[in-house]
């Protein structure tokens, strides 16, 4: 009796216009999450990898590895939770059925981008090991990775307006040349090296106060990462903040309302403070109760007395910081 009902239930169906296209685009939104799904694992698989030539590298690799991690887990997470294909029977901006093929092969060309990143990540590995080209592996490594997040960029464009991304094949990462071995190497002074470092529990001496390390966040554009500490003695609290540019400030969190278009200038505390620096960030924010990523928009104003006001935008959650900068030299560390 089931069975008949079903089948009549079919036979109304497939009298509604558009019904069989209907299926057909649920198919493909099918297609397109198992092969993004597919695509995180293999990934994941190359961060694997990737963590493993992270623990046995020196700590002065440990900025530029940390660099490439961020990069590598954004990636993970655009494929985990990118939109499925179809826009849905009655949405405004339909996506035809073509347009669904084209995304998933687009979703599928980026399988190249498996066995150039496992080669990049040996190389890196090669070289941490030989301690002989390790700027110019991770360079081919980080460029490769930024390829890979570009191609989900155009991929978010398509479902924003219908824009058709190329499939052509990520473009080969480029080899920088050897003669770059007579070039005085550029890397954070040690003292930041150590700072960036720091893990939760680590002890931290500032102003006559022995803080513990209770948070870390670790932001990263394009150019590399910054971080912000939370330090915590019983109820006091402050935050450690280490770059952009290798520059360290203490900072308090505070009330502070602005507007949603920031302005070049702000008054603060007496100061009058100059927006310097400002974007977009993928964060790392490891606490109490584990790591937790997302992104957030930022700026950082400046006066010439070294005061520095942040503002942070974390989608549900606006915060803002003010402090002054330091010398490497006016803090100590304890490690656990």
């Amino acid at each position: 009796m089931m069975d008949i009902i079903q089948q009549r239930i079919l036979e109304i169906a497939l009298q509604l216009p558009g019904y069989l296209g209907y299926e057909a685009k649920e198919r493909r939104r099918d297609m397109d999450k198992y092969t993004r799904v597919t695509l995180a694992n293999k990934y994941e698989e190359l961060h694997t990898a990737l963590a493993r030539v992270r623990a046995k590298a020196p700590l002065e690799n440990a900025v530029d590895l940390e660099n490439l991690d961020q990069k590598l887990l954004r990636l993970i997470a655009r494929f985990e939770t990118a939109p499925r294909g179809y826009a849905g029977w009655f949405d405004a901006a339909q996506i035809v059925e073509d347009d669904l093929d084209a995304l998933t092969q687009f979703d599928a060309a980026l399988t190249n981008g498996v066995p150039q990143l496992k080669a990049a990540i040996e190389r890196v590995a090669i070289a941490v090991k030989s301690k002989q080209g390790f700027d110019e592996a991770v360079s081919a490594c980080a460029e490769l990775l930024d390829n890979l997040n570009a191609r989900f960029d155009e991929r978010e464009q398509f479902l924003a307006t219908g824009k058709k991304p190329a499939l052509s094949i990520l473009p080969t990462p480029r080899i920088e040349s050897p003669l770059g071995a007579l070039e005085a190497k550029k890397s954070p002074p040690a003292e930041i090296l150590a700072l960036a470092n720091l893990k939760l529990n680590d002890a931290i001496e500032y102003a006559g106060t022995d803080f513990l390390v209770a948070g870390k966040i670790t932001y990263t554009i394009a150019t590399g990462a910054f971080w912000a500490f939370l330090l915590q003695d019983g109820n006091q609290k402050l935050w450690l903040r280490i770059g952009p540019g290798n520059e360290i400030a203490a900072c308090k969190q505070i009330q502070f309302t602005v507007s949603s278009s920031l302005p070049e200038t702000l008054e603060y505390s007496g100061e009058t403070l100059t927006r310097n620096t400002s974007g977009q960030a993928q964060v790392s924010v490891e606490g109490a109760s584990g790591v937790k990523r997302g992104t957030v928009e930022y700026a950082r104003y400046g006066a010439e007395s070294g005061a520095r006001l942040w503002i942070e935008n974390f989608g549900a959650d606006t915060r803002a910081m003010f402090g002054h900068t330091l010398d490497i030299t006016e803090v100590k560390i304890y490690r656990r």
